[in-house]
């Protein structure tokens, strides 16, 4: 069974050159465009991972990062952002991602965090 992608991106152009990459590397691939949308998503449908960009029209990324962990959703989440610095990569960590992937980013960089999301954690990574 493949595994499934959230891409969360109000951005149209980008949100359908993301999933094409995506689509591509093997996954499937689901797209909304606000943080109300991921969390209904979410619930009704079996996502693996989560792109979640952090300029929503609706509510921040984080915030909705957070609703996600709230709803009890396990998998993985990858925030894309503007924003950079060490700060922002904690205030994301904190809010529940799992990665951060600044953007601008190259779609190959997109997929390989994508990928990497989707391994189990190793013995030595689990602690």
């Amino acid at each position: 069974m493949p595994t499934t992608v959230l891409i969360v991106e109000d951005e149209p152009d980008l949100a359908q050159v993301m999933a094409l990459a995506i689509g591509r590397a093997g996954f499937d691939v689901l797209t909304v465009d606000t943080g109300a949308d991921a969390r209904t998503t979410v619930s009704r449908s079996a996502v693996d991972v989560v792109v979640m960009d952090r300029g929503l029209p609706d509510m921040d990324g984080l915030e909705a990062t957070a609703s996600l962990r709230e709803d009890g959703f396990l998998g993985a989440v990858v925030v894309t952002s503007g924003h950079a610095g060490p700060d922002h990569v904690a205030a994301c960590l904190g809010a529940g991602a799992d990665d951060v992937l600044p953007k601008p980013f190259a779609l190959a960089d997109l997929v390989d965090r994508v990928r990497s999301s989707t391994r189990p954690a190793t013995v030595a990574e689990a602690g």
